[in-house]
């Protein structure tokens, strides 16, 4: 059953939406609730749930043994935990539309900015569950400190994988093997003629 009550009258903001038992399209294609304005969350949250080897990882459970809980950037897995209760959803085949509503009550515990009925960038909400999830699932349990590399004067190749193998003893999880690559930036100052290379890593 849908509930749909106007108590405040702010367009969004004073709808009751649940998610609606049915049998989707398609596998895995189930549509999410707008909740307030959460079309940010809804459309990123789709661009994930097709990501299909992380989706496989949450569905079949291997996320459980690799859930770091003593990580001080993470969750404690309640970020993960919450994202496999909706992919769980997702791809059970009884819904047709989902209010990802613990998702969003999950995020915005930790993130106070996401936990209001307001519209936000999607780049920036990407940006946060990923890493978000990515950290509650860090098979590194122990961060050594590791200074940036600079590779003005080695050859490419060689620099990337040291830069790499850098990023590696910090950050190592299935976000990292799915959604993470480098990218080169070179830069030469104006004034001095100085000039600075290194890998950076995106997501």
């Amino acid at each position: 059953v849908e509930v749909m009550k106007s108590f405040n009258n702010i367009h969004g903001a004073g709808f009751v939406r649940e998610s609606l038992r049915g049998v989707p399209p398609a596998p895995g294609a189930v549509g999410l609730h707008n909740l307030g304005n959460s079309c940010y969350l809804n459309s990123i949250l789709q661009c994930i749930n097709h990501i299909e080897p992380i989706t496989q990882y949450f569905l079949k459970g291997n996320y459980i043994k690799e859930i770091n809980k003593t990580n001080p950037l993470g969750s404690g897995g309640r970020v993960a935990t919450a994202y496999a209760s909706f992919l769980n959803d997702v791809w059970a085949g009884e819904y047709s539309i989902i209010a990802p509503r613990l998702m969003k009550q999950v995020i915005g515990s930790f993130a106070p900015q996401f936990n209001n009925n307001f519209q936000h960038d999607s780049q920036e909400f990407c940006q946060f569950l990923m890493d978000g999830l990515h950290e509650d699932l860090n098979r590194v349990k122990s961060k050594p400190y590791v200074e940036h590399m600079e590779a003005f004067g080695m050859e490419d190749s060689k620099a990337s994988i040291e830069s790499w193998k850098k990023h590696l003893l910090r950050h190592d999880s299935i976000f990292v093997d799915h959604t993470q690559g480098m990218h080169r930036s070179h830069l030469t100052c104006p004034k001095c003629g100085k000039e600075s290379i290194k890998f950076d890593v995106y997501s």
